[in-house]
């Protein structure tokens, strides 16, 4: 089977999407053949086993720092797609560069598959590092969500990375959805205490003390300020905040002003497997995951979880079992849940193995089956 994949976030830029979709094609790529459409890059076209990445002309976003708009260049992407001929067309999270593939699939008659990885209505506010006013809001919301209707309805399946979000779309007058996960490649995160002790003097943290983890983009939306709070409430603990982004230099004041000392910024990682294999709880207080990648990584690494009960968060964590949910925005409540982790070892033991168990319902080889399964289907149904 031939694949085009269309992505409005790629490499250089980290993120969920941008891991899942490495992850993803690599699996893919072992039995298919892999096209993959992206913003950027010095070259226009790269070739791996099986893989061809085409890289579309883009520019910065200005609103948000490490994004990349593709070109609205129609006429390319219609003559590789020509070239290519692939059997299936797979738009994530489709936004310029998207739409072009889901033109470009519907005007040749191509099987569609488009996965829904962002809460876009969410997401609007951030898109003018959270100064959207008020007001707006609700309106851009609703717009969002009738943008996401009208592009979505073009699919043969719509995939959804959580049960929730795919509830979602459905409210929206979408009946062409289904709930897909995102994998993770569990093997990647065996939890290595070497690592984690040369992590922890690399960063002047004692063995004795403990450390929660925050790993991931250091932006806005994630809501980390909200994690500073919680953690100027909490005594004889470590945070440590792993990876790098637009708010990072603001939350380094921000620290400042608490006076919160015993927190560690380590920028970008190269090897993450050391980060978790240091921490003692992973924490993320963002209230806009559509999945929660590192919820997962951090289960397989053996670590009980905080996070918010709301999309993705919601889902992957069992609360009381694998970790606590806790209301969005509650720094009070959130501080209160590690605490609860930091003095019983325990329950973060406890916690931890139940976590690796539920790790293994989110295998990057699961998700692949059922998206070659939806493939297939897709396929079949296609005249």
């Amino acid at each position: 089977m031939k694949i085009a994949i269309f992505t409005d976030t790629y490499l250089p830029q980290r993120n969920g999407v941008v891991s899942y979709l490495l992850d993803a094609t690599g699996e893919l790529s072992k039995k298919h053949k892999v096209i993959i459409f992206a913003p950027g890059g010095k070259k226009l076209r790269v070739e791996r086993k099986n893989v061809t990445t085409y890289w579309i002309p883009s520019s910065p976003f200005p609103f948000y720092e490490g994004y990349k708009i593709a070109s609205m260049n129609y006429a390319r992407v219609n003559e590789l797609i020509k070239k290519e001929m692939p059997d299936i067309i797979h738009a994530h999270a489709p936004v310029v560069l998207g739409v072009q593939g889901i033109i470009c699939a519907k005007r040749k008659g191509i099987p569609l598959v488009i996965t829904h990885h962002t809460h876009f209505p969410d997401y609007v506010p951030y898109l003018l590092n959270g100064k959207l006013p008020e007001a707006f809001e609700d309106i851009s919301g609703y717009t969002v969500k009738k943008l996401i209707r009208h592009v979505f309805t073009n699919a043969d399946v719509v995939t959804a990375p959580t049960n929730e979000l795919a509830k979602e779309l459905r409210s929206y007058g979408l009946n062409n959805v289904v709930h897909l996960p995102n994998g993770v490649k569990l093997k990647k995160f065996k939890r290595n205490p070497k690592k984690g002790n040369a992590f922890r003097k690399k960063l002047g943290i004692p063995q004795n003390k403990k450390i929660i983890l925050y790993l991931g983009r250091v932006s806005f939306e994630k809501k980390l300020d909200m994690l500073l709070h919680a953690f100027s409430m909490i005594d004889n603990a470590y945070l440590v905040i792993a990876g790098t982004g637009p708010y990072l230099e603001d939350l380094k004041k921000l620290a400042e002003t608490l006076g919160v000392r015993n927190v560690r910024f380590t920028g970008f990682l190269k090897d993450i497997v050391e980060a978790y294999s240091a921490a003692d709880i992973f924490a993320s207080p963002s209230d806009t995951e559509t999945f929660g990648l590192t919820f997962v990584e951090a289960m397989q690494s053996e670590l009980p979880v905080v996070g918010v009960s709301k999309l993705g968060a919601r889902e992957i964590i069992q609360n009381g079992k694998t970790g606590y949910l806790v209301t969005p925005g509650k720094a009070r409540a959130f501080a209160s849940a590690l605490e609860k982790l930091l003095k019983s070892s325990d329950l973060r033991k406890k916690f931890a193995k139940n976590g690796k168990e539920r790790a293994k319902e989110y295998s990057l080889s699961n998700s692949i089956k059922k998206t070659e399964e939806i493939y297939k289907r897709v396929r079949r149904s296609t005249p």
